[in-house]
């Protein structure tokens, strides 16, 4: 028995460095490969069998990601995205207002439509404008990362951890905005702030003109239709219905009176995000049983038992570390026990999901949204450099999660929670 808990122990560690390393000499991984060599090695040597692996997948989370994936899927098809960011290129005069619009279209595009989706379609876009007016795109491209980290955490349909803490703390959706709002506002006066005086000789008040772009292929039928599944969907959430019942009410309505074939919209969708946390669940599920979940609630709970800003900025710190050190979504799941055994409460729930989020800016590997920015940079041929990322990342994450555990350490924020 004891052997298995060590060789759970060393199949848990070998798929985090999977899931941080990646780049392993004469074998490419990504993320969902790493966990899925995981959890299947977890199955061969015996440890756990397959009722048990399943019994571990949350399928709630799964069909909530499922749903709201078709959905933003659906929006792409449209040429939704695509349309927001030319709109916006085409009303900016300058690189200040670029780089204000910018930040505020991806943080607003963020918080509804998934972070990662949206740096998909933008950067492309902002690579685009910045060589037709001939000025860097380094700033643009940073803002667009930092941004829609920091819009993801206003809404629990934002990013994969939010939607997981959705799920698991039944946090209302409105109230998760109403108290994230502050957040997430100062946070972008920051990230606005940093990225203009850390590169205040590209950002100025230099007026140029946009070029001509090629028209976008607005499908208006097709995102009106998916615009009123989304609506559906948020006012099944906001009425307590549930988000995963809710997710799937949505991705069916939009299947009914979508004049599209899904098979033309779904074979563009990014499965390999339900394997991921299919495959993470199984080895965690592994991790928790042979009983180290125990140990590290124990261990940390010494250094948790103060109350007030001092409970909350040692979690916040914890949650920080961990985030950049597996990703946010596996530091979510590994402080789900410590969130439980400190009281299970949305304010606790909420902080989780707001220093996971706002961590992902400290470094190029602190979230997918950050990596993808910078991998379709490369495919342009413009280099985002670690040392580039980092002197704005790190001011920006730090200032951030000060302020956002501040604001959720305040008793009548903790008020404003019980009463909406």
């Amino acid at each position: 028995m004891l052997v298995n808990h060590y060789l759970v122990l060393f199949i848990f560690i070998l798929t985090y460095v999977f899931i941080s390393v990646q780049r392993i000499p004469w074998v490419r991984l990504d993320r969902p490969s790493g966990v899925t060599i995981g959890s299947a090695l977890l199955l061969i040597i015996g440890v756990i069998d397959l009722e048990q692996a399943f019994s571990y997948i949350d399928p709630d989370v799964l069909l909530f990601l499922l749903g709201m994936m078709v959905m933003i899927a659906y929006l792409e098809f449209s040429g939704f995205f695509e349309t927001i960011a030319i709109w916006m290129i085409r009303h900016a005069h300058s690189t200040k207002k670029l780089l204000f619009l910018t930040i505020l279209s991806s943080a607003l595009l963020s918080a509804f439509f998934v972070n990662d989706t949206v740096c998909l379609l933008i950067t492309p876009v902002i690579l685009r404008a910045t060589r037709l007016v001939k000025i860097s795109p380094l700033p643009y491209l940073l803002g667009v990362a930092t941004s829609a980290n920091i819009g993801s955490a206003l809404t629990i349909t934002g990013n994969p951890q939010n939607m997981y803490i959705g799920i698991h703390a039944q946090v209302s959706y409105l109230n998760f905005i109403l108290i994230m709002l502050v957040p997430v506002v100062l946070g972008l006066i920051i990230n606005y702030a940093v990225i203009r005086l850390v590169f205040r000789r590209e950002i100025n008040s230099y007026q140029f003109s946009i070029g001509t772009f090629e028209p976008v292929k607005l499908d208006r039928v097709l995102l009106s239709k998916t615009l009123g599944a989304l609506m559906v969907t948020l006012t099944l959430f906001s009425c307590g219905y549930g988000y995963s019942r809710s997710a799937f009410i949505g991705m069916a309505l939009i299947f009914l009176i979508g004049h599209v074939r899904p098979r033309q919209v779904l074979k563009n969708l990014n499965w390999t995000i339900l394997l991921f946390f299919a495959g993470l669940f199984i080895v965690m599920g592994a991790f928790r049983q042979a009983g180290y979940m125990d140990y590290i609630v124990g261990l940390s709970q010494q250094y948790l038992e103060r109350d007030g800003f001092e409970l909350f900025s040692g979690l916040s710190l914890i949650t920080l570390l961990l985030s950049n050190l597996v990703s946010n979504v596996p530091a979510v799941i590994l402080m789900q026990p410590i969130i439980e055994n400190l009281g299970n409460t949305n304010q606790l729930w909420i902080l989780l999901a707001m220093s996971s989020t706002f961590a992902g800016n400290l470094t190029l590997l602190g979230s997918v949204a950050n990596l993808i920015v910078v991998e379709e940079a490369q495919i342009h041929q413009v280099t985002i450099t670690f040392w580039d990322y980092v002197k704005v990342g790190v001011p920006i994450t730090i200032l951030t999660v000060f302020l956002g555990t501040l604001w959720l350490s305040l008793e009548w924020s903790f008020l404003l929670a019980r009463v909406t």
